[in-house]
């Protein structure tokens, strides 16, 4: 973000009063404290994400240009794998359900009885809907920012 230009007003002394900044990163910083003002001290901002039959939430782990992810525990996944699924995540289903953090339910797909550290939003969002997803663009807040858009990932 902050590899764009930036320009500073400075007093008669050279010292920095304010900052002109493009308003890409002006948004970011909006959106940022908006996140901000809406958490207590100490609280996490809770994401979901929905589909195919499956609701989950959980919140980022970890630094914020490469997060993992955590599912809570009672959020649910789909049962059917798209032919795509990634084999990674059916053998990471395939542990949870033996280990008892995955369970079956009656009306189909699973419920986590436990919380689930994920190493990447995106393995956590793709084992949820059961077909490959980009995790930070998948997680939503309450304020319908996805991860991307709070300032996790890359830039």
């Amino acid at each position: 973000m902050l590899h764009k230009q930036v320009s500073f007003i400075v007093d008669s002394k050279g010292a920095k009063q304010a900052a002109v900044v493009p308003i890409d990163i002006y948004n970011e910083l909006m959106t940022l404290q908006k996140a901000l003002s809406d958490t207590k001290p100490g609280e996490r901002e809770l994401y979901h994400f929905g589909g195919k039959g499956a609701e989950a939430h959980g919140y980022p782990v970890g630094k914020r240009q490469n997060p993992g992810f955590m599912v809570l525990a009672g959020s649910t996944a789909n049962g059917e794998d798209a032919a795509s699924l990634r084999e990674a995540v059916i053998e990471l289903r395939q542990e949870l359900l033996a280990k008892g953090v995955l369970t079956p339910r009656a009306e189909g797909g699973f419920v986590f009885s436990a919380d689930q550290l994920f190493n990447s939003p995106s393995l956590a969002a793709s084992l949820v809907a059961g077909n490959n997803r980009s995790g930070l663009d998948a997680w939503h807040n309450k304020a319908g920012h996805t991860l991307k858009q709070s300032g996790f990932g890359k830039k």
